[in-house]
């Protein structure tokens, strides 16, 4: 398997995430920043959401990543195209309102970046978002 810690760092760091990840639908971890940890059993609640195509699962009560509890905001799954299902969310925590993750759903990872203007160095959360977006196509085409 590839080191996907450089794509962690090279793209998803770079590109202006607080903190990023890329792990297995299986809970195992590929890549990650340091101390941004994903247990098994939010892994599982992605798989649901996203692999198994029900959004509804984190529609109404959110998502947790890394233990920090969020709000979705906007996803989509069965795209068409072929394009990985992803979903986002804002943080839940008072305080951290601007404090945004986008996840993607390739065919075996899940590609994870949480953006807060506080530590983005002038980055958009849409720009982090079209960052990881392309390492999640790039995963789809190397048939992860």
């Amino acid at each position: 398997m590839a080191s996907w810690q450089t794509y962690v760092d090279d793209q998803l760091m770079a590109a202006g995430c607080m903190y990023a990840a890329i792990y297995g639908h299986d809970g195992s971890k590929w890549a990650s920043s340091p101390g941004f940890d994903i247990s098994n059993e939010e892994c599982e609640v992605l798989v649901e959401a996203l692999v198994n195509s029900n959004l509804g699962k984190i529609s109404g009560s959110g998502f947790t990543i890394a233990t920090q509890k969020y709000t979705f905001t906007r996803g989509e799954v069965d795209d068409e195209e072929g394009n990985p299902s992803y979903a986002q969310g804002r943080c839940k925590e008072e305080g951290k309102s601007a404090q945004g993750v986008i996840i993607y759903a390739t065919t075996q990872a899940f590609v994870i970046g949480v953006h807060d203007p506080q530590y983005a160095d002038g980055a958009s959360f849409g720009s982090v978002n079209t960052d990881a977006g392309r390492v999640a196509d790039y995963l789809m085409e190397l048939g992860f």
